[in-house]
């Protein structure tokens, strides 16, 4: 089996587009079988780019939603890059794991917490439970990619759960070299 190669950026990159297609993804399931394709794009778009919260148009604009996906991918991007750098340093140091699971639940919270403010301010034209569940598809999909490409971060947990202090290396027993 040849060494895999490990790159923050091609990594990174593969786990952002992973993540925001399957964010993609699941809007345009959510929104269709509600009868409103791309609605939810359209509304995101609509706030980042027009800071329109209260516009009850029930018209897509294909422009906003085409602008929302664009930035949507890069940020996705950018959030994969960080997230595989997280994943790269954890791997090599085991204590920065709880960081990292710590890091992503609050991410989560805040994220969470923002699209509750934006579901009340648009008058529930954006789905909060398609935005919650998109963002769980996506961060699930960007993890079990991730979690496949660095097995030695599994070997981790098996050796030291999160939480529990590293142990070193056993050593077998001789002389002690000084």
């Amino acid at each position: 089996m040849h060494r895999q190669e490990h790159s923050i950026t091609r990594e990174g990159t593969a786990a952002g587009v992973l993540g925001a297609s399957l964010v993609a993804l699941w809007y345009f399931i959510f929104d269709t079988a509600s009868g409103h394709p791309f609605r939810t794009p359209d509304v995101l778009g609509k706030v980042l780019f027009r800071s329109d919260f209260a516009s009850s148009a029930q018209r897509v604009v294909p422009e906003v939603v085409a602008g929302f996906t664009v930035v949507h991918f890069l940020l996705f991007v950018l959030a994969g890059m960080v997230l595989t750098l997280l994943v790269h340093l954890s791997t090599r140091h085991s204590a920065l794991r709880m960081g990292l699971w710590i890091g992503l639940v609050v991410a989560f919270g805040l994220f969470a917490g923002m699209m509750f403010m934006l579901t009340t301010a648009t008058g529930g034209r954006l789905p909060l439970w398609s935005v919650v569940g998109g963002t769980l598809a996506g961060i699930g999909g960007m993890a079990a990619y991730l979690w496949r490409r660095h097995p030695r971060l599994e070997r981790t947990f098996r050796q030291a759960p999160l939480g529990a202090e590293e142990r070193a290396p056993a050593h077998p027993p001789g002389p002690m070299v000084q």
